[in-house]
């Protein structure tokens, strides 16, 4: 916290789909100034190996220290799963992540199939299969990737990113109703699920993060006008700056946009 009373908190993600857990975070705290990175430029991640991910994530974690973010969110579930355990040995600041919100859903609904929506890489990581194994005996978990939904959402293509999506719905939907959206992208398309789908339970890990941020930095609640938000975009693709300003919108009308021009997806620190 700085001489006003005010953190400094960085999000990352590797594209919009962190803005998402943006709005309910400005929803619930006061006197924080964030800045959000999204790393477009070498987006998606749920395509690309662990290793790659963690060089990634390591870049957008270090760009973030040098802005002098107190806190850092990884509000991607597939950055969390590759590299915010392996940060947290190396850096004393608060490493923030998401994880799919399994633990409500199971709680909830006990004995009851449950499919979870991810992207690849998030869904074959020890992390994921460490959750999974820790409950009780006979819950059963049914994994869903969706390679490809987090690029179209971020292309700002809402009604393709919908078809593939109620494909993947579609092939579930007759044994289980209760689903988990495991990617912070996934979280823009819940309202359409649960109006095309009213009888399914929907989870995200989007609040359960941020009470969870609150109480560890001791944040205030929220109180009007009291927040600052700059967007940084490693990116100069018109698609993703237009979409992110619409979005940004949604959490407050005073943020500042910019972008990070590169051809070689190096950070310009």
């Amino acid at each position: 916290m700085n001489s006003h009373g005010r953190y400094k908190i960085g999000i990352f993600d590797s594209g919009l789909g962190g803005l998402s857990v943006l709005r309910t975070l400005w929803k619930e705290t006061s006197n924080i100034d964030y800045i959000y990175f999204g790393d477009l430029i070498n987006s998606p991640y749920g395509q690309k190996s662990k290793a790659e991910v963690l060089e990634l994530s390591k870049n957008a974690f270090e760009y973030l220290i040098e802005k002098d973010c107190e806190a850092v969110l990884f509000a991607c579930n597939t950055a969390t799963s590759a590299a915010a355990d392996f940060l947290r040995t190396k850096h004393s600041i608060p490493i923030f992540g998401m994880e799919p919100a399994l633990k409500p859903a199971v709680s909830q609904n006990p004995g009851v199939k449950i499919a979870v929506f991810a992207t690849d890489l998030t869904l074959k990581e020890d992390k994921f299969k460490t959750l999974v194994s820790g409950f009780p005996l006979g819950t059963e978990i049914l994994p869903v990737p969706c390679e490809g939904l987090a690029k179209l959402i971020d292309k700002d293509l809402w009604e393709d990113a919908w078809n593939l999506f109620d494909s993947k719905i579609k092939s579930v939907v007759k044994d289980c109703d209760i689903f988990v959206l495991g990617c912070t992208h996934y979280i823009f398309l819940k309202e359409r699920i649960l109006y095309n789908y009213p009888k399914v339970k929907v989870y995200d890990g989007n609040l359960g993060t941020t009470l969870h941020m609150k109480k560890v930095l001791n944040l205030p609640d929220f109180q009007e006008n009291k927040n600052q938000l700059d967007i940084l975009l490693n990116t100069s693709d018109s698609d993703y700056v237009h979409l992110a300003g619409r979005i940004a919108k949604t959490i407050t009308p005073n943020h500042t946009l910019s972008l990070i021009n590169t051809t070689t997806g190096k950070l310009h620190v």
